[in-house]
């Protein structure tokens, strides 16, 4: 505790960045692997269809090919694990789509061959005719379940959330309202989703990866391939940036040990930029609904807060975003008349994970947005609203309007800081 508190408020240098500025990194793509192999796979060009026919001959002739897998050749692995234990079943990933597509960019072939030339080559040459079905895109559209995307579920929400009331706005003098769009984002790190898996001779998996969490992904590897944790080794190099995105391990490269395993030989994936965009779960993607009240003279009295959070195809850890929303609701503001209601819904679009923040970064988004309105409609500085409304400097621990705790803060401090460093007043 005493060396935390010894750099809180000071300026802390990066150990890390000089060797990774002068010498240069190590990354999963550096790791050079004896007789390796090289995969690609054919995406969904579909947001939503059955996939009536898959022609893998071609490609299983192209020049340097050692495997081609769809999905009847994975089902032995079945299913790759649910993130959250509280996930449906009925709305399991496969490790490449068998029978449905869900979303543009869903991996349903997987192509492995002695370079990453004659792979993309031979991804190419393979057929894939589809059966359209109806699209489901926009979330506010799935939270009506017009269209049921999982009928084995019945309903395209995934758990609803709320405050023990809603604000109670009968004495505001003042009310403004907003539909508020957090748009879906892409993380983007400059080392895309890379992984590297071979066996060894006494039968342990070896997984090298570029991703955010060493453990889960042992574990789950170890799920996966009906191994006790002690004969499954994950190395995490250095990381390219992961900003949350990279934080659970896909599919696509949970499935490289039952490819090597298969050929016999260590199998690489390193996904293109394209593919990263297209098919790296997405951050945000939250539509909410604010409302927020007060006196004509500036003084806040009651907030509340709808959200309505895409989860994408498959829910990842998207039923947790909404909630973190709803523990930061009210950021730094002393707003004790509150009111929260979250629905989580999937959508024929690639899933949402944790980005920066993961949920918390929309809330404050939606209060300080809200709280420029409600200056704006009572001819306010907005500084004026925040000055009149920030919870007071504190030193022991802070109890929220909707729960939350904060350990110490000073927030009046850091405004005050903040508008002197922006020559606000000038």
């Amino acid at each position: 505790m005493s060396r935390m508190m010894n750099v809180l408020g000071q300026r802390v240098l990066r150990r890390e960045d000089p060797a990774l500025l002068t010498i240069g990194g190590t990354y999963v793509a550096d790791i050079e692997v004896e007789n390796e192999t090289h995969l690609v796979y054919v995406r969904s060009v579909m947001a939503h269809a059955r996939i009536a026919l898959i022609d893998t001959a071609d490609a299983r002739l192209a020049p340097g090919v050692v495997g081609v897998f769809t999905g009847a050749d994975l089902s032995e692995l079945g299913y790759a694990p649910n993130m959250l234990p509280t996930n449906p079943d009925e709305m399991r990933r496969p490790f490449v789509a068998h029978g449905t597509v869900r979303y543009v960019g869903q991996p349903i072939v997987a192509v492995v061959a002695e370079t990453l030339a004659q792979a993309v080559d031979a991804a190419e040459l393979v057929y894939i005719d589809y059966e359209s079905l109806s699209v489901v895109v926009d979330v506010e559209e799935a939270a009506l379940d017009k269209t049921i995307l999982f009928p084995e579920y019945g309903t395209n929400v995934l758990n609803r959330m709320a405050s023990d009331g809603v604000a109670d706005f009968t004495d505001c003098e003042v009310v403004v309202e907003e539909r508020i769009l957090n748009q879906r984002l892409t993380a983007a790190p400059i080392e895309t989703r890379s992984g590297a898996a071979w066996w060894t001779n006494d039968g342990r998996l070896v997984h090298y990866s570029a991703c955010q969490g060493s453990h889960p992904t042992r574990d789950f590897l170890a799920q996966i391939y009906g191994l006790p944790t002690d004969q499954v080794q994950v190395v995490v190099p250095d990381v390219g940036g992961g900003f949350g995105a990279k934080s659970p391990t896909y599919p696509e490269e949970l499935a490289l040990g039952h490819y090597a395993r298969v050929i016999g030989r260590p199998v690489r994936w390193t996904e293109s930029r394209s593919e990263n965009l297209m098919a790296m779960p997405h951050g945000r993607a939250q539509v909410q609904y604010a409302k927020l009240g007060g006196t004509a003279d500036g003084l806040i009295t009651a907030y509340q807060l709808d959200v309505i959070q895409d989860a994408g195809a498959y829910p990842l850890i998207a039923v947790l975003l909404a909630g973190m929303t709803r523990s930061m609701l009210t950021g730094t503001y002393e707003i004790r008349n509150v009111g929260f209601t979250g629905i989580t819904c999937v959508t024929n679009t690639v899933s949402t994970t944790a980005y920066r923040g993961a949920g918390r970064p929309e809330a404050a988004v939606a209060i300080e947005r809200m709280i420029d309105r409600f200056a704006a409609e009572i001819g306010m500085d907005p500084a004026e609203v925040r000055r009149k409304n920030l919870v007071p400097r504190f030193i022991e621990p802070y109890v929220t309007g909707i729960g939350t705790t904060y350990d110490v803060g000073d927030y009046p401090a850091a405004l005050e800081a903040v508008l002197d460093a922006a020559g606000y007043e000038e």
